[in-house]
């Protein structure tokens, strides 16, 4: 080897340096490894200069000298020894030389490597050798980095090639403390980590791990809202406050539980006292000699020194459901009522100078707004504690608003340039609550339960409802002014909280449009080319301008706070309500939501779902959070996009979100462990993602909350019943088609089911068939002798393409249901759509009249016709014969039965005109068009509910009705007579024989097992079933008043207004027992702790929805014990299904949009068994018997069942019945349909029956359900 290559040796060698380029420098020690224990003893080390140049000053070069300055990176291993110097050898106490690139042989930089060549050229990082004092084949060097932070003037950090460089060179870094010590040992060498800090974790785990609140209110500086703070933390604990029935804060009434109060003084801390955050792109790391230095994985950046952003100043309030996030929200804006936000720094104006001196008074009162003081509290606090009224000083403070401007931005200049005004924003300490729009009168309820009067001033802004003008009660009214236009700025500014529907919320986007929603563009100029009008020289002008142009007052005031509820709906960047909410000027964001991501839940909602009573929660819940702790990629990402969109978006998190200042950062490119410079891997969670989910959550620990309270104990049970013989028959029809279509199709082409073409066919039937386990009638007699036909056809052919396994599992399916059409009951109610009711003792002179197989026992009626015969009784009860002309009620039931047959078998029949569309149709193999186009076909009740309701059409303009019309003349109606509160409290004779009618079964064991519950709760406990698919509301629905009952119905079908009133009536009213909830509608954020039975009627197989049912009741406020029952029908394709989503992984139910899309799933469907029957099954054998027959006529109770809550005064009730009359003449029922136009008592739908008498649609407000099929 040529010529030296080390210069400047130890500690000597640098003090030579130092004093030859004028620098008086003293050695420093830049190792703090004194204490790190190798084999040849305690190692000291020096530092050496980087060699002087003609373009650095002295004051760098002092700075380049002091290796404090650099980042000690770790230690190269060299695979070949680097020969000793040619300088005077060292003292053996500094064995470090440092390499200098200038004055290295090309021998060497082959060694060391090109990456570590140009490093050094560049300057970028500082290399030294050791002298071993021993021969070996290896040398090891020490790598100090040049952070990005330090000298920037004088080296560029910008060459893609070093950054290139750099990052080959961290691959080959030892960080081991061993090597940095001078003794490299294979066996422990520590490679540095080149990418994020990695958490091997799933977002369920980070949720559920996340720290519970623990304020401090000594950290906010502002007295004002630190005392706020306090007040909240004091309002948890008994105190003298509450004798005078309010808290320690100011206009609360109910007491805090503690972990509520932490949350809230958490969440006025973050608002008012916002601690600095390291910048998420940075993560800290440890150098080998034990010193910290910050480091940017994705561009491979090192600093010496953190770099921070102040936290957001709101968050994620993310309670778990039921444990009181609507009063948390309350007690935050009752504690900073009166707050005033701060005046952005980037707008802050200067102090304008006065053209005259201004008086005391009014340099004082610019005072408080201009740092945010409230001034108005102080005032109020000094009437009502000092008795010093100042409302001159009020009024001095009214006019002097705090206000500052937006600058435009300049667009690009021409001669017909408009450059738009600044935009003003007055300061506002309102806060803005949006809220979904059933939810409206919760808030409400909850406000006026938990403030006292007066305690905020509130505005509710709701949208007008369709209906016309929503009715509310004086108790309703009082505490709120109600709108539904913004009023003007001035006067929306004088509110504390300003309550808004989403919807509502929603049509604020129309800011800067005219009616025709045409918008104004900064920088253009359109010259007005509108024609005259006429032969004047007047234009006819529609340019952009020429009318009103709204401007939202909402965006006109810079507002305290804005708060979203169920705000994960909030994580789209492009729905109106984000883009409104991000128009707005708020000092603080708030989203409410126990479920802020997809699937994002508290484990103790999945712990809700486990079918177990043990008592062992908290082992229970830490054994559910480790199976889910590991990361899945597909299980996370829907999640973890919508929390980045959420912050980015709606929470405006720096620096997620873009600035006029800085861009926006990728989401994706920092909260994953990306092992690769440019590409996403996505190979895990990264460190910064835990800080940010820490910056933004507010969530107690479970475990926290139960030592503040302790809720009734949850029980879910499911409950598998045996299938009576009709649920039996259900199951094989559906069987049945699915194996004709299968093996007849010879399951290939469209023509099967489950062919990938054949998708929406394929959902309809599954979903029918889903359905179908609660009760069906959508198999015809023709269907059955199709399908048989079929099969029969297939299995003669010669030229078949089936196995004998085939051949035989089509021959037994068709066997097990062959028998059907000459059976006579279920040809009844499969004629008439009906579920059908055993009773006994049924009056013998009408029995034949209403008897499905007359004389066949036990007396099967459908429930249709059994309501009609039991409210003709109940409304004659106080007659000598209260069954007198009964039968007349029967034939009248059996004569529209037969005319609705009539009407659909003409309706299946195809015209000329649409054999068209019908032979394009799609048609499967074996299975009824039905089964694939539609659901179950209506009852004579429903059907005559459609055509009632139907609005009447114009002459000549006839549209195809959904109801069929029969041809066959019915029987004339019997005059109608109008019940009265003697005939509902009239009891029946001790010795009447009416009395001895009962009902003992139904033909659905699902549908029996709901009354059994429902008759052994309703009395002391009310009931919530969730239901799916409307046939089973409206079989429940008639079985619940047949029972009298009161009941409503949470349907999709209803706007938002109506479920809303429906939860109040459930949750006040004493006479409403059950709530029927369809399970599509979701229900998120219902509070219906009245409840504390929940019925699913059929299981949900979806984690997230299920638990979010179970959480209705199951919340604060609950003092009884829950009790969840979900009814599966044993041994069929509900049970296998139900047994297999138990199963399936959140990334496979995320995967499948639709249950059935799961393979599995698929599987059990295409190898469904047949269900075998018994030869017990015969007469009562075939039905599902109710444990307690029930009295059918003269129930006790029934006024209570009709009774109503509110009543219209006498003179709205006149304008009622006018309308009510005119709507009666002016309506139009379908020809022969056998429908009486409904008339409309209160909330009490009543309408004409057949047979005299007033037979209702539905005895409670549910009929508005019924009204809709």
């Amino acid at each position: 080897m040529r010529g030296p290559m080390l210069v400047e040796c130890g500690a000597e060698g640098r003090l030579q340096n130092a004093c030859a380029s004028g620098t008086n420098t003293q050695p420093q020690d830049d190792d703090a490894d004194s204490n790190v224990p190798s084999e040849s003893g305690m190692f000291s080390s020096t530092t050496a200069s980087t060699p002087p140049t003609s373009n650095t000053s002295s004051t760098e070069l002092v700075i380049a000298d002091d290796l404090s300055h650099y980042i000690a990176l770790g230690c190269l291993h060299l695979e070949q020894t680097v020969p000793a110097s040619s300088h005077p050898a060292s003292k053996p106490r500094f064995p470090w030389d440092e390499l200098f690139h200038s004055q290295l042989p090309e021998e060497v930089k082959l060694i060391i490597g090109a990456e570590v060549s140009q490093l050094l050229d560049a300057r970028w990082i500082r290399l030294f050798l050791h002298r071993s004092h021993h021969e070996t084949l290896r040398s090891i060097a020490r790598v100090y980095l040049l952070p990005e932070d330090w000298s920037r003037r004088s080296i560029s950090r910008s060459s893609g090639t070093l950054k290139k460089a750099l990052r080959q060179l961290l691959d080959r870094i030892d960080v081991s403390p061993y090597a940095w010590a001078g003794d490299p040992v294979d066996a422990k060498i520590q490679t540095f980590d080149s990418w994020a800090g990695r958490l091997d974790t799933s977002l369920y785990y980070l949720f559920n791990k996340l720290p519970s609140p623990a304020p401090n209110p000594a950290n906010i500086r502002d007295r004002y809202t630190r005392r706020a703070a306090y007040d909240l933390l004091g309002s948890a604990q008994a105190s003298e406050w509450e004798d005078d029935g309010q808290q320690p804060l100011k206009g609360l009434r109910t007491r805090l539980y503690p972990y509520q109060a932490r949350s809230a003084s958490l969440m006025i801390e973050r608002e008012a006292a916002p601690q600095l955050q390291l910048d998420p792109r940075l993560e800290t790391r440890t150098s080998p000699n034990g010193d910290k230095f910050m480091y940017c994985a994705r561009d491979g950046s090192f600093l010496q020194e953190p770099r921070f952003y102040e936290a957001n100043r709101g968050g994620i309030l993310a309670e778990t459901m039921g444990l009181g996030k609507t009063i948390i929200c309350l007690a935050v804006i009752l504690a900073s009522q009166g707050h005033q936000p701060r005046v952005p720094e980037l707008y802050r104006r200067p102090l304008s100078v006065r053209a005259r001196v201004g008086s005391l008074k009014e340099m004082a009162a610019a005072v408080p707004g201009r740092h945010a003081v409230p001034g108005k509290v102080c005032l109020e606090e000094m009437a009502e504690h000092a008795d010093v009224n100042l409302p001159r000083l009020q009024t001095v403070l009214d006019n002097n608003v705090p206000f500052y401007e937006i600058p435009p931005e300049l667009p690009r200049m021409n001669r017909t340039t408009r450059i738009p005004p600044a935009r003003q924003f007055v300061m506002c300490s309102g806060t803005i609550l949006v809220v979904p729009k059933n939810l409206l009168h919760q808030w409400q309820s909850e406000i006026r339960k938990h403030l006292l009067p007066q305690a905020l001033k509130l505005l509710v802004v709701d949208t007008v409802c369709k209906r016309g003008k929503a009715k509310r009660t004086p108790a309703e009214q009082a505490g709120f002014d109600f709108t539904t236009e913004l009023p003007a700025p001035t006067e929306l500014m004088r509110y504390d909280v300003v309550l808004f529907t989403r919807n509502r919320f929603e049509q604020e986007i129309q800011d800067g449009a005219d009616s025709q929603g045409r918008r104004t563009v900064a920088g253009m100029s359109r010259a007005c080319i509108c024609p005259y009008i006429g032969a004047t020289r007047i234009p006819d002008c529609n340019c952009f301008g020429s009318g009103i142009v709204y401007e939202s007052p909402l965006l006109k005031l810079h507002w305290l706070r804005i708060i979203i509820d169920e705000g994960h709906n909030f994580s789209s960047a492009s729905s109106n309500a984000v883009l409104v909410a991000k128009q707005i000027q708020a000092e603080r964001r708030w989203v409410v939501s126990g479920t802020p991501a997809k699937d994002l839940v508290g484990v103790e909602v999945d712990m809700s779902m486990l079918d177990t009573n043990e008592e062992d929660t908290s082992s229970l819940r830490e054994s559910a959070i480790e199976q889910r702790k590991t990361f899945n990629l597909t299980d996370e990402s829907k999640a973890v996009k919508a929390l980045g969109s959420l912050a980015s978006n709606y929470l405006m998190v720096r620096p997620w979100c873009a600035s006029s200042v800085e861009g926006g950062l990728d989401w994706d490119e920092y909260v994953y462990r990306h092992e690769h410079p440019y590409r996403k891997t996505y190979s895990g969670f990264s460190t910064c993602f835990k800080r940010t989910l820490e910056g933004l959550v507010v969530k107690t620990r479970p475990e926290d909350v139960e030592k503040d309270i302790v809720l009734p104990p949850l029980n879910h049970n499911v409950v598998y019943l045996q299938p009576c013989w009709y649920d039996k028959m259900t199951a094989n029809l559906f069987i049945q088609v699915l194996r004709a279509n299968a093996i007849t199709s010879e399951r290939t082409d469209i023509d099967y089911l489950f062919h990938p073409n054949s998708v929406k066919a394929k959902h309809s039937l599954i979903r029918n068939l889903r359905q179908s386990n609660f009760t069906w009638t959508g198999f015809s007699v023709e269907n059955v002798v199709s399908t048989l036909e079929t099969s029969a056809k297939y299995l003669s052919k010669d030229d078949k393409k089936c196995t004998l396994e085939d051949a035989q599992s089509l021959l037994e399916s068709s066997q097990a249901v062959a028998e059907l059409p000459a059976t006579a009951d279920w040809v009844a109610l499969s004629t008439a759509h009906e579920v059908g009711v055993a009773v006994e003792a049924w009056p013998a002179e009408s029995e034949a009249s209403f008897a499905f197989s007359y004389p066949s026992k036990p007396t099967m009626i459908g429930m249709t016709q059994l309501l009609e015969g039991q409210l003709h009784v109940d409304s004659h009860i106080n007659s000598d014969d209260p069954a007198s002309n009964l039968e007349l009620v029967g034939e009248a039931g059996k004569a529209i039965i037969a005319a609705m047959a009539e009407a659909e078998f003409k309706s299946m029949q195809p015209s000329n005109s649409a054999s068209d569309d019908l032979e394009s149709a799609p048609k499967k193999s074996g299975i009824p068009q039905g089964l694939i186009e539609g659901s179950q076909p209506l009852n004579s009740r429903r059907a005559s509910i459609l055509a009632s309701k139907a609005s009447p059409r114009k002459q000549g303009k006839t549209e195809p009705t959904e109801t069929p019309e029969p041809s066959t003349p019915l029987p004339a109606r019997l005059k109608k007579r109008k019940l009265t509160h003697d005939d509902e409290t009239a009891v029946l004779p001790n010795d009447s024989p009416l009395l001895d009618t009962r009902i003992i079964g139904t033909t659905s064991a699902k549908l029996t097992y709901v009354v059994d519950k429902v008759v052994e709760h309703q009395a002391t406990k009310k009931i919530i079933i969730f239901y799916d698919g409307d046939n089973a509301a409206f079989y429940i629905a008639q079985s619940l008043e047949a029972l009298y009952v009161n009941h409503r119905i949470y349907a999709r079908q209803l706007d938002n207004t109506k479920r809303s009133e429906y939860v109040k009536l459930f949750n006040e009213d004493d006479s409403v027992r059950v709530l029927l909830i369809d399970v599509a509608c979701g229900a998120l954020g219902l509070n219906l702790n009245a409840a504390s039975i929940i019925l699913i009627v059929n299981p949900i197989n979806r984690p997230g929805l299920e638990a979010q049912a179970i959480k209705r009741a199951h919340r604060i406020g609950q003092t009884k014990q829950v009790l969840v029952e979900t009814l599966v029908l044993e041994n069929t394709i509900e049970h296998a299904i139900f047994e297999r989503a138990k199963k399936m992984s959140r990334a496979q139910h995320s995967e499948a949009k639709e249950l059935e899309d799961d393979a599995g799933i698929t599987e059990i469907i295409q190898n469904a068994q047949i269900l075998p029957v018994s030869s017990d099954e015969q007469g009562l054998g075939k039905l599902a018997l109710l444990k307690l027959p029930q009295q059918l006529f003269g129930r006790p109770n029934r006024d209570k069942y009709h009774r109503v809550q509110v009543k219209d005064t006498p003179d709205k009730a006149r304008k009622k019945a006018k309308a009510s009359t005119k709507a009666s003449k002016t309506a139009t029922p379908s020809k022969g349909s056998g429908a009486s136009t409904p008339i409309v008592i209160d909330d009490v739908h009543e309408s004409t029956s057949w047979a005299g008498g007033l037979i209702p649609d539905l005895r409670a407000a549910g009929g508005e359900f019924l009204s809709m099929f």
